[in-house]
């Protein structure tokens, strides 16, 4: 079983949102995002071979929020989070938890790239927040 990750504090999820907003001002940072993610995982390239890239990006802006505010949910089911991960999970997409890593590196060198006050406290925050949603993720797999 998966040790599910320490909550992260809400200046700690206000440092990562923030961090988002600057980010999203730029129209190239998620497919930028992308490049970085083929080049880190080539294996997931080809998962996106039939992708409409256009609506991609919105899902991905979309779920990154998500990701963001998963922090502190209640642990019910269903959650923010639980469509994606039946969309990603065996019985569909088929995202093994493996390739989550390469996906939070990437993420967060496209933040360094496009966030002008990213630091690694910053990165530090990026990553808090979004673990416990990642985790999630690999746990419905």
């Amino acid at each position: 079983m998966t040790e599910r990750p320490s909550q992260p504090n809400q200046d700690t999820i206000a440092a990562a949102k923030a961090s988002y907003d600057r980010c999203c001002r730029s129209r190239d940072f998620i497919p930028a995002f992308y490049a970085n993610f083929f080049r880190a995982c080539p294996e997931a390239q080809p998962m996106f071979a039939k992708t409409d890239f256009s609506r991609q990006h919105k899902l991905l802006r979309h779920a990154l929020g998500l990701l963001l505010n998963f922090p502190g949910h209640s642990g019910a089911e269903p959650n923010l989070l639980t469509r994606i991960a039946e969309r990603h999970g065996r019985g569909d997409l088929d995202v093994a938890p493996r390739l989550y890593p390469a996906f939070v590196d990437a993420m967060i060198q496209t933040i360094g790239e496009y966030d002008p006050q990213f630091t690694p406290a910053l990165e530090s925050a990026w990553r808090k927040s979004v673990a416990p949603g990642i985790a999630y993720l690999q746990s419905k797999y």
